[in-house]
């Protein structure tokens, strides 16, 4: 991290308290993708599907989408405290209803309280740490945010391979969530509000006691406050910025600027769904077990894809003030695309394998068939969904149906390993594969669309803006999540693959193109970038134009 200024220990309780959100944001993600191998394992014969596993994982993505939704208009009325306060709350609750699921209906709507908490959070939390702390402190802790949301999905996974041998061992997975966000209910107590927010409910006094707090000089502290009310007499003064409700969505679509950073940073979220993260986070243990390793195996295996995601992390830390915003995620997305090419490719390959393994099918079986003179492989068996495979002591691969178990104990032993996939000697690669995506997604695509929503919007739009951005991410998120295994069954494996590297290729092409650099420039400045810019090739910070400059391209738009 490259500042000139220094955190004062309030702000360093702001950042902490606030960076518990991302923890909880990243557990949700981590403990979920373990939870679905071991789902209803002491009894229940809740025999979940794929598709009720889709809706368990989207309903919890829908709500954070609604969630995001509702919380620009609380963030408006109660303040950035109170909305994360609520959060936490809610998160505490949610915990324990999904612990105490009889049922996957339950579960589901636990999992959708819980989303509603979690949409609270990840639109809020960025918010007011960009909002409480200085300029060239912003884009480091707004990564330390998504750092902690590294860690919980690396937490998440950790629970999850500890539990998963355990009866009723993903009750504790979900459960102990509470643990956290009851934590960070209590910090927030002692947490202040808002500067910026106070200024714009004209409590000048209040905000100028917290900002002196947050500083650690007076001339820090006069700056600062002459910047807000400079930005706050501009948005009294025109009557076409400001407003609440309809009146503000109507004023941000008018004001060119702001349309254009809406425009961006829609799209920085949507690609950074949509080139396939929560396909990987979510699904990282599945797509293990395609790859032919047995589910406790790939749970643990997936917390390789997640020490990456924490390791990695830590460059975007590093380099976003150095490197800055835009040559950081223009190359985390090349990584990406590589990182995805070689995961398609691996199934490809994997694929082939399958196709020339031989395995042996019962003969007084009517399930599992193929027709007279078809060459019996294991990829023939597993495209019947009723069909598993198992090893028997000479290992011989037998295909057998799934609920058969008289016949599988008899065929293959009483403590026969029943896959839903075959091991090949090529499932590295995609261990390789996932791995390499993480690596190029932690330390650009994962912090920096939250980090840059939270710099390019005025502070009179900046609520509706990042309530909008958000809801995006997750109606994103929820896309992907609640297709991908659908999509993988339609387009194979390696289809679905190769379909999010060409997302990220074609987000590359954007980015490259339309987004500014934004290091170095202060909240109440960074509009002025859109407003004397349409593109913005190239890697070099801009400088902050002038008030003539910004009328004349107000007027030719």
């Amino acid at each position: 991290m490259k500042t000139d200024s220094v955190l004062s220990f309030r702000a360093k309780g702001v950042v902490l308290s606030a960076v518990l959100g991302g923890f909880l944001f990243g557990y949700d993600t981590g403990v979920i993708n373990g939870c679905l191998l071991v789902l209803g394992d002491e009894g229940t014969n809740w025999d979940v599907t794929d598709q009720q596993k889709e809706l368990i994982v989207s309903s919890a993505i829908w709500a954070c989408a609604v969630g995001a939704l509702i919380s620009g208009p609380l963030n408006s009325i109660t303040g950035r405290k109170v909305t994360l306060m609520s959060g936490a709350a809610i998160l505490t609750v949610a915990s324990l209803i999904m612990a105490v699921s009889t049922d996957w209906k339950m579960l589901v709507a636990g999992r959708a309280l819980d989303g509603i908490a979690i949409g609270f959070v990840s639109m809020t939390g960025p918010l007011y740490i960009a909002e409480q702390l200085p300029g060239d402190w912003r884009g480091p802790a707004t990564v330390c945010y998504q750092l902690m949301i590294t860690i919980g999905i690396f937490a998440g996974g950790i629970i999850a391979g500890i539990f998963a041998p355990v009866q009723a061992g993903w009750r504790w997975m979900l459960g102990l969530s509470c643990i956290p966000s009851t934590a960070m209910f209590i910090l927030f107590i002692f947490m202040p509000r808002s500067v910026r927010w106070l200024y714009f409910k004209e409590d000048v006094a209040g905000a100028r006691t917290i900002l002196t707090q947050l500083r650690t000089t007076s001339e820090e502290v006069d700056t600062e406050m002459a910047a807000i009310k400079e930005d706050y007499e501009r948005v009294k003064a025109d009557k076409e910025l400001g407003g609440t409700g309809c009146t503000v969505l109507i004023n941000m679509f008018k004001n060119v600027a702001v349309r254009r950073a809406l425009v961006l940073g829609i799209a920085l979220q949507l690609f950074q769904q949509l080139s396939g993260i929560n396909s990987v986070m979510y699904y990282s243990s599945t797509i293990l077990e395609m790859a032919g390793t047995s589910p406790r195996m790939a749970i643990w295996l997936s917390c390789i894809v997640s020490t990456a995601n924490v390791a990695f992390t830590f460059i975007g830390l590093y380099g976003v003030e150095r490197a800055g915003r835009k040559i950081l995620l223009l190359g985390s997305m090349l990584v990406m695309v590589m990182g995805l090419s070689l995961l398609g490719f691996s199934f490809v390959i994997m694929d082939l394998s399958k196709k020339s393994m031989p395995v042996e099918f019962s003969s007084g079986d009517s399930v599992c068939t193929v027709p007279e003179g078809a060459w019996k492989s294991c990829y023939n068996c597993l495209e019947i969904p009723e069909c598993r495979v198992c090893e028997d002591g000479e290992g011989i691969i037998h295909c057998l149906p799934d609920n058969a178990t008289a016949l599988i104990e008899a065929t293959c032993g009483a403590d026969a390993d029943v896959r839903k996939e075959c091991k090949t000697s090529e499932s590295w690669l995609a261990v390789m594969g996932l791995t390499l995506y993480i690596m190029g997604f932690a330390p650009g695509m994962g912090p920096l669309p939250w980090t840059i929503n939270s710099e390019i919007f005025p502070n009179w739009a900046r609520d509706t803006a990042l309530c909008i951005t958000t809801f995006t991410n997750w109606l994103g998120n929820s896309i992907i999540s609640q297709t991908f295994l659908t999509l993988s069954k339609a387009a194979g494996r390696p289809g679905a693959f190769f379909t999010y590297a060409a997302v990220a290729l074609v987000g590359m092409a954007y980015f490259f193109v339309f987004l500014p650099e934004t290091k170095g420039i202060s909240l109440e400045k960074t509009d002025e970038l859109f407003r004397s810019r349409k593109t913005f090739i190239g890697f070099q910070p801009l400088q902050q134009t002038k008030e003539g400059e910004e009328e004349v391209e107000e007027e030719g738009s």
